[in-house]
């Protein structure tokens, strides 16, 4: 396609990462951050006091946990913070730099970021609108405390930016990246089991997109990693402009052969590189007519219908709150939508057959949602854990 299937309507607004879920419910009350934040938000004391309890219960034993999740929690997600410190998702630049085919290298970046772990790469052009506005996640200010395994405080001799800086990212271009997830791990729900595999997988993408930066830094071209502790850009809207696939119902990326059982993330550059062109998978008109993912959706997240304008997007807007709150009921993460999704079936010969169905024959899309409901069921059916665990 020559241009993303997502609708613009009005002006593009940055978005302020301040303003995530996430971010919120990491301000430390009474902290400087909490008190400015509330005080130009007011209306969010109350509910941000109910999220700011949130701690996934499976990483504290103080908490009930079993020491045996706690750990498990602890292998895949502690160790990613050292990849967020601001020399290693970013970092000096080779004096020499390397002059190369664009074309050329695109495939050898592409090569390079699938031997290292990545399942699919595309590199589209850096829209400034997906760049966050300001910084709101820590490491980045100063006497953090709660909610390990974040960093507690800074790091000595950290330079990069606080909370409340301004973001800028100068770079043209991002190269996207999915990581698929086991679908039996995700399919436990809302388990140990499916929080390690979220756990891994963000892992993975993360020293992948280091790895990439690095090594493009040493060719002599700029060139930032964002991954699950240190975001600059909307990973999503980015991946969508790359042709990854498509921003479904559910907020995920949806994929032509992964759906939306993957993970994101990315390395914006100025590396000169042949770009992708946007892809229309269907998507639009299948979520409209399958609202699987809102119907199973627990706490009532994702919405049932129809799409609203966000910061000059048309699009289905999730709600975050409900969708923590509910990871706090459980004490991990839910993936119910991820796994329910029918995008998300696992890779057979007869569900590539079904997918390419779907995205060419557009009358046919209502009777490949009710084929997924009578093979896979219409409700989440959560899976045993695997037998390794036990």
């Amino acid at each position: 396609m020559d241009r993303p299937t997502y609708e613009i309507v009005g002006e593009l607004s940055r978005f302020d990462e301040r303003n995530t879920v996430f971010s919120r419910e990491r301000l430390a009350p009474g902290s400087p951050e909490e008190r400015a934040y509330h005080a130009a938000h007011p209306e969010l004391v109350e509910i941000d006091r109910r999220i700011a309890t949130f701690i996934e219960v499976v990483s504290r034993p103080e908490a009930g946990a079993s020491q045996v999740d706690a750990a498990l929690y602890s292998a895949t997600f502690d160790p990613i913070a050292g990849l967020a410190l601001p020399d290693v998702v970013d970092g000096d630049v080779a004096s020499t730099q390397v002059e190369t085919d664009p074309a050329a290298m695109a495939a050898r970046i592409k090569a390079l970021a699938r031997h290292l772990g990545a399942d699919n790469v595309r590199i589209g052009p850096l829209n400034p609108a997906w760049v966050y506005s300001h910084r709101g996640t820590p490491p980045f200010f100063a006497d953090y405390r709660p909610n390990l395994p974040h960093f507690g405080g800074l790091p000595e001799g950290y330079r990069d930016l606080r909370w409340g800086d301004p973001i800028e990212v100068p770079h043209r271009y991002a190269i996207s990246m999915a990581f698929d997830q086991d679908r039996d791990l995700l399919r436990t729900g809302g388990t140990p089991f499916s929080d390690f595999e979220v756990g891994r997988v963000y892992a993975l993408s993360a020293l992948v997109a280091t790895q990439l930066a690095t090594y493009i830094r040493a060719l002599g071209w700029p060139a930032r990693a964002h991954h699950l502790r240190n975001y600059g850009v909307l990973v999503v809207p980015v991946a969508v402009d790359a042709g990854l696939g498509e921003l479904g119902r559910c907020g995920y990326l949806m994929h032509p052969r992964l759906g939306a059982n993957l993970r994101l993330a990315c390395v914006t550059t100025d590396l000169p590189l042949a770009l992708d062109s946007p892809v229309d998978l269907g998507a639009q008109d299948f979520c409209a007519k399958c609202l699987k993912c809102a119907v199973n959706c627990p706490s009532g997240a994702i919405p049932k219908g129809d799409k609203v304008v966000v910061r000059g997007v048309r699009k289905w807007q999730i709600d975050p709150v409900k969708c923590l709150l509910y990871w706090g009921h459980l004490g991990s993460a839910c993936t119910i939508c991820q796994t329910v999704c029918p995008w998300s079936r696992p890779p057979t010969l007869l569900h590539r057959i079904m997918a390419r169905i779907a995205f060419r024959v557009p009358p046919a899309r209502r009777f490949l949602i009710w084929a997924d409901d009578l093979v896979y069921g219409a409700r989440f059916r959560p899976a045993s854990p695997p037998a390794w665990s036990r």
